[in-house]
This record gives C-alpha cells, sequence and structure tokens, in this order.
C-alpha cells in the first residue's frame, strides 16, 4: 500500500493526533472519513435518532439506549477519482492519549473450558445457545493501522471496513461481513448470520451444512424475526439460508426483510441489539453468562457501527471480526456460538480460523518491515 495516497495521510493524521473520527467503506461504496472538530462525543437518548443524518454510530456490546454515541462529520472527506483536500482536518483538534488496559489472552485450555461451563449450562436448560469470546495480542505499531484498514478493503470488498477513534472507545478496525439493519424508504433489513466452516471446507448448499451449524443459524433467524413480531412490523420475509464467504471462513446467513410500518428505526435498533449471533439465547440468560464466565470485557466488539440517516439510507454492522488497538499492540477480539453440539477443540479451531482475518495480514506487516532495507 502507497503511504504517499491520500487516503494513507488522512488516516496517519487522524492517527497521530487522536482525532475524534470513523472512517468507513460500506460494501460497493466510496472510502468515507467523517471527523469532529472537538474530541467529546455528544450521547443522546436512541429515541431521539429520528432526528440525526450523516452520523457514525458507534455501541459497545453493552448498550445504554439513553446514551447512544455518534461521531459527527464536522470535516467529511471522501475519497475516489477526484482529488481530496486534507486541509479541513487541521482544523481539528485531538484528544491526549489515554492509557488503557490490555486484556489477558486466554490459553487454549481456558477457552476449551469456557466452552465446556457453556454446554454444561446448555445441558442445564438455562441456555439454548451463547457466544464465548477471547482475545488474541500481537505486536503492533498503532500508526500502521492505515496500513491495515487500507489492506483490508482490498481483501475484503464484501465486509463493512472501518476504523475509529475515540477518548470514550479508543482506537478500533474492524471488517465485519454481518449487517445488524439497513434501512431505507421504510423498509429494514436484517442479517441472521452464524454457523461457521473454513471457507475451503464449506458447502455450497446450505443443507449440506452440519446440523449444528444449521441449528446455531436457525436459533439465531428464529429470534430475530420473533423480535420483529413482537414489534408488530407488517410482511416479513425470509430469504435464505445461503452460505456467505468472510475472509477465510463462511457462515450461513437469512436475511430478513420487513416493514417499518408504525414503528421506527430506532425502536428496531434497540430491539434487535444484541442478537443472538453475537450474544446467545435466551437472551437475558446469555447475557448473564457472558457477564459472569466470557473472556475480558468486550468493549466495541459486537457491539455496532455505522452510517445513521435518518432522512436516507442507514447501514449499521455488528462489529466483528475486529480489534483493539494501543500504542504498541492490538488485541484482536473473536468468538464462536456454543450450542449442545459443540465440540471445545472446533470452538478453538473457529475462533483462530476468524482471527485469521488480520493475523496473517499483521504478520505480512511484520515481514515487510523486517525485509525493507533501511533508509
Amino acid at each position: 500500500m502507497s503511504t504517499t495516497s491520500p487516503l494513507h495521510q488522512a488516516l496517519s493524521l487522524c492517527l497521530d493526533r487522536r482525532f475524534t473520527f470513523a472512517a468507513f467503506r460500506v460494501p460497493g461504496g466510496p472510502v468515507t472519513l467523517w471527523a469532529q472538530r472537538n474530541p467529546e462525543l455528544e450521547p443522546v437518548d436512541a429515541a431521539y435518532l429520528g432526528r440525526l443524518n450523516e452520523a457514525f454510530l458507534v455501541a459497545p456490546f453493552t448498550y445504554d439506549p439513553q446514551a447512544t454515541h455518534f461521531v459527527r462529520n464536522d470535516v467529511e472527506l471522501t475519497f475516489g477519482e477526484l482529488p481530496v483536500s486534507l486541509e479541513p482536518l487541521h482544523g481539528c483538534e485531538g484528544a491526549p492519549p489515554i492509557t488503557r488496559t490490555r486484556p489477558h489472552d486466554a490459553d487454549r485450555s481456558g477457552y476449551e473450558d469456557l466452552v465446556r461451563s457453556a454446554k454444561t449450562a446448555i445441558a442445564e436448560g438455562t441456555l439454548d445457545k451463547v457466544v464465548a469470546s477471547r482475545t488474541v495480542t500481537m505486536p503492533l505499531d498503532r500508526a500502521e493501522l492505515a496500513t491495515l484498514f487500507e489492506d483490508a478493503l482490498d481483501r475484503m470488498p464484501h465486509a463493512f471496513v472501518a476504523l475509529l477513534n475515540t477518548p470514550e472507545h479508543g482506537t478500533w478496525l474492524g471488517a465485519s461481513p454481518e449487517r445488524l439493519l439497513t434501512a431505507e424508504d421504510e423498509l429494514v433489513r436484517l442479517d441472521a448470520l452464524a454457523g461457521t466452516r473454513p471457507r475451503s471446507d464449506a458447502p455450497a448448499l446450505a443443507e449440506e451444512w452440519s446440523p449444528k451449524e444449521r441449528r446455531e443459524q436457525a436459533l439465531v433467524t428464529r429470534e430475530i424475526v420473533g423480535q420483529l413480531i413482537e414489534l408488530g412490523l407488517p410482511r416479513i420475509a425470509l430469504h435464505g439460508p445461503r452460505p456467505v464467504e468472510a475472509g477465510g471462513v463462511s457462515h450461513l446467513r437469512t436475511e430478513v426483510e420487513a416493514d417499518l410500518g408504525h414503528r421506527s428505526l430506532d425502536e428496531v435498533l434497540v430491539a434487535v441489539h444484541p442478537t443472538p449471533a453475537v450474544c446467545g439465547t435466551p437472551r437475558p440468560a446469555a447475557n448473564a453468562f457472558i457477564a459472569a464466565h466470557d473472556g475480558p470485557e468486550r468493549g466495541l466488539y459486537t457491539g455496532f457501527w455505522g452510517p445513521w440517516n435518518a432522512d436516507g439510507r442507514t447501514e449499521i454492522f455488528v462489529n466483528i471480526r475486529c480489534m483493539q488497538a494501543f500504542d504498541d499492540a492490538v488485541a484482536l477480539h473473536v468468538g464462536a456460538g456454543v450450542t449442545d453440539g459443540s465440540d471445545p477443540e472446533a470452538e478453538w479451531r473457529e475462533t483462530e480460523a476468524k482471527a485469521a482475518a488480520w493475523t496473517a495480514a499483521i504478520r505480512s506487516l511484520h515481514t515487510a518491515r523486517v525485509s525493507s532495507p533501511a533508509r
């Protein structure tokens, strides 16, 4: 990747000066950068999202609808064929560095024990499914996130790629294959995404996947549809499940469509997050298990982010395949859905395959740095 491209220069400037910003690429769209002139975020009650346009929503897994954070577009840059001036960014003010605690990575034995604990809860009738997560920490200079972002744009054309920095959340980079919801003209679409296979080993037809994977995906679909029914959304339609590629793995995805009817989009957002794909079902029991037994504090992992437009097209994605960045390291967050048919060793391998979406790229950066001639 060229370090002289306008995009790379803009990202490097934002990272170096710790601006509050979000750079993102919706699949099929251009790369957009929204930055605030001052660093502080202004949270709002989700009920007021209907008044908000061209704002980048960002929420953690543990979400308080009364304090929904968003990045304003005081400065907006779009990177495409036309020249881009970085001059407006120089009017932004950054925040001082904040020391953040790195998570502790679980080893294989510890993670497999977590999966066994989840299976015990399922066998006792407490749960049908729960997502067990862990982190993988790797050395990486924070400045190299700009290169990783550009690399992800090329490697994952069908993913939502985003790089964000705020004083409240720190610095995060992700490339998500999973929509939480998209909406335009009173029609809302949601992804029910679950079940994971290595891409090289994924059958082309959903019915050829294993019973465990198909049941996991069905649980997610059923829960999302149930929430939409409770909201009273009319004309709910399902498309799928179908296999979909995401980096080095494939998932089963059912697309759920519905008319908003008399409901507002923020009501749908609050109702469906977190979905069983990243939490579990029943949701209260899964949340309780995660709080008591899961790995490190999730932060923005399995939260949601994306551009919100009350008067236009809104595209909000689940924040998976992501990492939190520190000054000299990144913590990759990965997880696997545990059901009664789960095998602890297989779930460990699944998290390894999901992490590989980033670990290979980070190792390539290290190799390039070591092999490049001294200047």
